[in-house]
Order: structure tokens, then C-alpha cells, then sequence
């Protein structure tokens, strides 16, 4: 019962974040507070419900338990590793919120990956999954993933465009949007 509750307000909250965001970024402003704290609340209750599936073992996968916590406990590392690296190069709570985007960064982790706050993310919470062998951890997962994938395409990098221009299309076309070899680029791809 309590896993119905906490999949209702999750779905409930995905959609408030998604059309606040989607205004937001429409009128070219950065996301307010509201929504950028209904964001932080969606993440944490997200991480929650990925863990109780996973230390119930919810429709759970034959995987060999040793192997799996070990590839598990790696990726998570792996995965805070990326994340963090991300969060600090981006040196401030509002940036990281959505609150502030007024200066690209496009040095350090963010010449390999666009996203490597995502990329870590995911990597972690596969990581969370796979420890639990959980069936319903990795689809709660793989449908963070979707979403954030159509989130990046459909809203974050139109507005980034917007706001930022040529220097963030030829970001864009050098980078790979969440991990792969910088490319050198002379001219700009829409």
C-alpha cells in the first residue's frame, strides 16, 4: 500500500515539475524555487521507493547475490564518483537547482559528458538496483532514464539554446550529451 502511495505522489510530482519546468524555460527564465524544491522532493522520494525495492527484493532476478553486490557496490561508486565531480564543478547549489544558467560550463567532466549529474545518477541507482537483484528497482530506474532523456531533448536543451546561443550549439556539437570523446568542431550543428 504504502509503495501506491509514494508511486502516486511520484507521478503526481513529475508532472508539476514537468510543466513548471516547461514554463519556465518557455518564457526563457530559470525554474523557481517552487518547482526546483518539488524537483529535490521527486529525486529523494525517487531514491526511496528504488531502495525499498531493492531491500525487499520486489520482483526479484536471478542474479548470483555475490557478484551482483559487488557490480553493485562498484557502480555506486562509480556513479557518486561522476555525480560529484559534476555538482562541484558547477560550484553552486542554485546552478545545480536550475535556479541559475547564465555561464556555460564546458571544462573538466562537462568536456566529456553534457550531463554527468544525470550520468551519475543513473549509474547509481543501477548500482542500488542491482545490490537488491530487484526487478521493480531497475524499472523504476529505466524509467527515470526515459524521462530525463526526453526532459534533455525535449525542454533543457531547446531553453539552453535560447539563453545561451552559438556558444551552447557548439558545446553541443562536441560533446555527446551524456558520455563520449570530445570532438573537435568548427562549425555549428543544429
Amino acid at each position: 500500500m504504502l509503495f501506491y502511495i509514494g508511486a502516486s505522489v511520484l507521478i503526481t510530482l513529475s508532472v508539476y515539475c514537468w510543466l513548471g519546468i516547461k514554463g519556465a524555460y518557455s518564457k526563457g527564465e530559470v525554474l523557481p524555487f517552487r518547482v526546483s524544491a518539488a524537483i529535490w522532493i521527486l529525486d529523494t522520494l525517487h531514491l526511496i521507493l528504488v531502495s525499498l525495492a531493492s531491500l525487499n527484493s520486489v520482483w526479484e532476478l536471478r542474479f548470483n547475490e555475490t557478484v551482483a553486490f559487488i557490480s553493485g557496490l562498484a557502480l555506486i561508486g562509480i556513479g557518486l564518483a561522476i555525480l560529484l565531480i559534476g555538482m562541484i564543478q558547477f560550484r553552486s547549489l542554485r546552478r545545480i537547482s536550475g535556479m541559475h544558467s547564465a555561464r556555460l560550463i564546458a571544462t573538466g567532466i562537462y568536456r566529456w559528458s553534457r550531463n554527468p549529474q544525470y550520468l551519475g545518477w543513473f549509474i547509481c541507482l543501477l548500482g542500488i538496483s542491482l545490490i537488491g537483484r530487484s526487478g521493480l528497482a531497475f524499472l523504476l530506474t529505466f524509467m527515470l532514464i526515459i524521462g530525463i532523456h526526453l526532459y534533455n531533448i525535449w525542454l533543457e536543451e531547446p531553453y539552453l539554446e535560447r539563453v545561451l546561443g552559438k556558444e551552447y550549439l557548439e558545446y553541443k556539437s562536441r560533446t555527446a550529451r551524456y558520455v563520449g570523446m570530445p570532438r573537435k568542431s568548427n562549425n555549428v550543428r543544429n
